[in-house]
């Protein structure tokens, strides 16, 4: 990028929260009006009245999120703590043993994630693996220092192609408290109504800590038509990512919550959580994860050709 690019980048983008506890940027998508959101999702210039028939959708799938007086209380995971070790998939960045970033355990050497989540240089940074209760020192879990990060080549400040691969510099041997999950076999869409849960130590309540002990959220998937209507992200929602609701109120994943797994039917990961609205809980800009399944094939290459 020339200097003269860099300043106009500059001028144009915001600073706003992401979930994974660093500072990413709001930038143009040159598709509608502008707005803030975790991942940087973009500006856009133009709005269109919303169709009777995504009115009547809406008021469906968020009426029991409206329905409740409390319903926009700052609980943001809003789910509930799982029985240790149930997710052996589950992997944490740190810096300086302070949770940024989920991730999951894909094979014995490679963990995937955000792309966005890489804010540092590998060597500051940590996956802990086995882990429960973040702060226990009698549970610390496995540690690994990371060998090599590979974002997906298509990944850009829009957040398309939010994915990255992280090497251990060690192999895990699977246990009762550290195992890989699959990843999808095909290709095949995620259809709207799935039902599926995330994991996460994600904010609890917003501008608070990461939760102590790992949390669980039920979601389920929406129509990305309707996702993309001009009330919610107007456009900016591609055919491989997945828009979310929690199933009540105004649940939702946040801060700390980015990179984290999605796993729908047949306990297989079919998603890695990449961004939401500022606040968490604005249930017109529902949190989104990029869809594992188009992905597949990138990772399998990565993670066969690079496991030594």
């Amino acid at each position: 990028m020339m200097v003269g690019e860099v300043d106009q980048l500059q001028k144009e983008v915001s600073v706003c929260k992401v979930w994974g506890g660093a500072v990413n940027v709001t930038v143009p998508t040159g598709r509608g009006q502008e707005f803030e959101s975790f991942g940087g999702r973009g500006t856009q210039k133009s709005c269109s009245k919303m169709e009777p028939r995504w009115f009547l959708l809406l008021v469906v799938v968020l009426g029991t999120l409206l329905a409740a007086g409390n319903a926009f209380e700052i609980k943001i995971i809003g789910g509930h703590e799982v029985a240790p070790h149930s997710c052996p998939y589950m992997a944490s960045l740190q810096k300086a043993g302070s949770h940024l970033c989920g991730g999951v355990l894909v094979h014995p050497r490679w963990v995937l994630t955000a792309a966005h989540c890489l804010t540092e240089p590998v060597q500051r940074l940590r996956l802990v693996l086995g882990l429960h209760d973040l702060h226990n020192p009698h549970a610390p879990g496995l540690t690994f220092h990371i060998k090599a990060a590979i974002r997906h080549p298509g990944y850009n400040l829009h957040l398309e192609n939010d994915l990255m691969l992280l090497k251990l510099d060690g192999q895990v041997r699977p246990s009762r408290t550290i195992r890989p999950l699959a990843v999808p076999r095909g290709r095949r869409a995620v259809p709207a109504g799935t039902k599926c849960s995330m994991v996460g130590w994600g904010q609890t309540h917003q501008g608070g800590k990461p939760a102590r002990t790992l949390q669980k959220l039920d979601l389920h998937v929406l129509d990305i038509r309707m996702c993309n209507n001009s009330r919610f992200w107007n456009g900016s929602i591609t055919s491989h990512m997945l828009c979310l609701a929690a199933d009540s109120k105004a649940q939702a994943p946040c801060k700390g919550d980015s990179g984290g797994p999605l796993v729908c039917s047949k306990g297989q990961l079919s998603g890695i959580l990449s961004f939401s609205s500022k606040t968490c809980t604005d249930v017109f800009k529902p949190p989104v994860a990029t869809a594992v399944a188009p992905y597949v094939s990138w990772i399998r290459k990565i993670t066969g050709r690079c496991s030594e």
